[in-house]
């Protein structure tokens, strides 16, 4: 029988890629570490990790245990919180990662939710891209992820095994001043954009590939995460930039418009958590009340101004 301890070792060797190194972050000796890898894959009855160059490799085998890890600590961490909102009569904690433009939109109006419907519910936040989110969730370091990808992308790696549940759907939208000449437009081409400064978020990757394909390389003249500022920026006549509905729907600066941009894709923005954590009621909670705000914000609609 596979034993937990052993398991943790093993993700942690995978983590570090020495014994050495799992030792110091476990808090053991590097003899323990030894000792416990040797009995695991003595029990399983094939290598789990071989040597490349420096450093330790996971075999075939290994990467399998390790994803089945994985499962077996969130089940142990649902059942931590079950016990826990026992004792606590129905208290409880929910630790979230969300990406940037939904921690301004869909995180406050679920925390007010959770306020006036789950008293009981606590819930922490840090933001977070959706790359750092999912594995935040795949880790155990939070409950709950919101996160977003592009629609025709493949499903994210290391999202098989876990739930994921769609929230909503938002464009791309060009912002700009009301008296651009392209604010008459009810789209904006990206071609037609080719000779403006941008604005833009600092990661750009597919915005700079669109470019690219366009046969254009953007002026950015000036990289801001902040919305307010993003805005703050448009208006005094900087640039232009790209932001998605979403982060624009509880306020948009006077003075500035979005126009849908195109040839863009949706955005999908879904919650990601490993399939047990759905059972803690408190975890319950939060999805349902974030399913219920993502709803309440596709019914109201994107204004085009």
């Amino acid at each position: 029988m596979l034993d937990v301890h052993q398991l943790r070792v093993l993700k942690e060797v995978a983590r570090t890629g020495s014994y050495t190194a799992a030792a110091s972050s476990l808090g053991y000796t590097q003899p323990a570490v030894s000792y416990q890898m040797r009995r695991l894959q003595q029990a399983v009855g094939a290598p789990l990790v071989v040597k490349a160059g420096r450093a330790l490799r996971l075999t075939e085998i290994g990467a399998v245990l390790v994803r089945h890890a994985d499962a077996v600590f969130s089940t142990l961490r649902a059942a931590d919180q079950e016990v826990a909102l026992a004792l606590a009569r129905g208290s409880g904690l929910v630790r979230i990662a969300a990406f940037q433009s939904s921690c301004v939109t869909l995180v406050p109006e679920l925390v007010a939710r959770l306020r006036a419907r789950h008293p009981e519910v606590r819930v922490t936040v840090v933001q977070a891209e959706p790359a750092d989110a999912r594995r935040m969730v795949r880790s155990g370091e939070v409950d709950l992820g919101l996160l977003c990808n592009w629609e025709g992308d493949d499903l994210p790696e290391g999202e098989g095994a876990m739930l994921r549940t769609e929230l909503m759907r938002d464009r791309r939208c060009v912002l700009m001043r009301e008296d651009d000449p392209l604010a008459a437009q009810s789209t904006v081409d990206l071609i037609d954009l080719a000779d403006y400064p941008w604005v833009m978020e600092t990661f750009r990757d597919r915005f700079l590939a669109a470019c690219a394909t366009a046969g254009f390389q953007p002026s950015i003249v000036a990289s801001v995460d902040d919305v307010s500022a993003i805005q703050a920026l448009v208006a005094s006549g900087l640039g232009v930039s790209l932001v998605s509905d979403m982060a624009l729907h509880t306020h948009l600066a006077s003075g500035l418009v979005r126009r849908p941009l195109r040839p863009w894709p949706l955005r999908h923005t879904y919650a990601l958590l490993w399939p047990d954590m759905a059972g803690v009621s408190a975890v319950q909670a939060a999805l349902e009340e974030t399913r219920a705000v993502a709803r309440s914000f596709e019914q109201d609609g994107f204004p085009e101004t």
